[in-house]
């Protein structure tokens, strides 16, 4: 029994490296292309078999997260070849190394409504620990107790070193000796050139490297959260008073403020504060969701070092309810600030933000202050991933040159059409949607825009590793647009 315990800790490893190593073939040659496409959509499809069959060898408990994490990061790498928008396509890229980043969670125990925000924050730095320093350990074992294997494969070797360098010597005297020969040698090489064939190697290598320390905290059962080792300083009730109470009168004054522009309206808000509604806006929206932001941060680590628990669940408490009222106020704001200056990705996402700062802060009150720290962890967590991939599925982009394109037609705002082709393809359809209803000469710029930009003419990406949908429907809806295109931009080119 003692053996055979610990002989298969040693064949799962061996698995590891072998899957690790065929991930690292099939990564060269699915994402070599582009790193957005299909191909990585496949490539992620299949570390995600290969990881969820590992955990079932490992440890037939846990397989069934490590497959939910796995389809998470399928579904991010599959709305990527959806949009067409590099800012959405990087938010979803982001959930690949937090998907891992959860499968590692797991190796320590920690799981949905059993984890602590520092589990997350100590699993999000072992990503990049583990791609560079994880396979060693993983090879230690996988090469453990095979001495023959190891001497069979350094003679494979040296087979090789000695080998090669004679067949080099040797095509090339017979290919001086025939023409046939030599024509097919070059045609060979042509195709497989050896600098070519180094960089494949050499990107598998690497592509096999990062995935086996990554796969290796799904057959390891032995690790460990060292952030639970760090001591935490303790915090008495007079610091606590002190420390939070001030906060709770700086903000409630704040707030007091607040209550007049929300129901006071335009008059008040020039009366009291000196400012136009677009300088109220432009002045408070960013700065109250960082404040947001803070006083969670700091709820959190007040909570884990306070030793007067029921003095600081009152005053968070109250802290939180006056934050809430502050992102209120920073929504109006953000309504404002699309009135006056029109909306942009950057503004959309803050707003994303905002709402998921809401919940996290009502999520707060109903656990953390409760004394159920572990699922604000998890319900914080899922509300991220479910955010990030709303807002891709809502076609930021696409609302934003909508919002915008309203704003010009309805109300006779300036079009910044620069800004509105930067949008990329998923903002085509609802441009040319709009395009007739717009002045003249933003008619024209963007009919020139989308006939340079997205012209059927132009070169579409052949290799279906590389597809998008987006930019697949953009090139469609310029092409069956085109004369109608080409005579608007004829039209305002003559006249300058």
């Amino acid at each position: 029994m003692d053996t055979e315990a610990a002989i298969e800790p040693t064949h799962l490893k061996r698995a590891t490296v072998l899957s690790a190593l065929l991930l690292g073939v099939l990564g060269d040659l699915l994402v070599r292309a582009g790193p957005v496409g299909p191909g990585l959509v496949v490539w992620v499809g299949l570390a995600g078999i290969a990881a969820t069959w590992l955990a079932l060898q490992a440890d037939p408990t846990r397989w069934r997260p490590v497959a939910a994490w796995c389809a998470v990061a399928l579904m991010a790498t599959g709305l990527m070849v959806v949009r067409g928008n590099g800012f959405t396509q990087f938010l979803l890229f982001l959930l690949l190394p937090f998907a891992v980043s959860q499968i590692i969670m797991l190796g320590w125990g920690a799981r949905l409504g059993r984890s602590l925000p520092l589990d997350h924050l100590y699993a999000l730095v072992s990503v990049p620990v583990r791609a560079l320093f994880g396979a060693v350990p993983l090879l230690t074992g996988a090469t453990r107790g095979r001495g023959p294997a190891l001497r069979r494969l350094a003679g494979v070797g040296r087979g090789l070193a000695l080998a090669l360098p004679l067949m080099w010597v040797f095509t090339g005297l017979l290919a001086s000796a025939d023409a046939g020969f030599n024509r097919f040698v070059e045609r060979t090489l042509d195709t497989f050139t050896v600098s070519e064939l180094s960089s494949h190697l050499i990107i598998a290598l690497l592509i096999a490297w990062a995935t086996s320390g990554w796969l290796a905290a799904v057959v390891n059962h032995n690790s460990e959260n060292r952030f639970r080792r760090i001591p935490l300083p303790s915090v008495g009730r007079d610091e606590t008073l002190i420390v939070l109470g001030s906060l709770t009168l700086l903000f409630g004054g704040f707030v007091a403020l607040q209550l007049g522009y929300l129901f006071g309206g335009q008059e008040v808000i020039q009366r009291v504060s000196g400012l136009t509604m677009a300088e109220y806006a432009r002045r408070g929206f960013f700065e109250l969701v960082t404040i947001a932001g803070l006083t969670l941060c700091l709820l959190l680590f007040a909570g884990s070092v306070s030793t007067s628990q029921r003095l600081y669940r009152s005053l968070a408490l109250v802290l939180v309810g006056l934050v809430l009222v502050m992102l209120v106020s920073a929504t109006q704001r953000f309504v404002l600030y699309i009135d006056a200056f029109g909306l942009s990705l950057d503004r959309l996402t803050v707003l994303a933000i905002l709402l998921w700062l809401a919940f996290t802060l009502l999520l707060f009150s109903a656990t953390v202050l409760q004394g159920r720290l572990n699922w604000f962890a998890s319900g914080s967590t899922l509300a991220g991933v479910a955010m990030v991939l709303v807002f891709a599925l809502i076609n930021p982009a696409g609302w934003v040159a909508s919002v915008n394109l309203e704003r010009t037609i309805d109300q006779q705002q300036s079009l910044d059409t620069n800004y509105l082709m930067a949008l990329g393809a998923d903002a085509v359809p609802v441009v040319l949607e709009r395009l007739d209803a717009l002045p003249d000469t933003e008619r024209c710029v963007l009919s020139a825009n989308l006939l340079w930009r997205w012209s059927p003419a132009g070169d579409r990406k052949a290799d279906w590793r590389i597809w998008n949908r987006a930019e697949v429907r953009a090139r469609d809806g310029v092409s069956e647009r085109e004369r109608m295109l080409r005579v608007m931009t004829r039209g305002c080119l003559a006249s300058r």
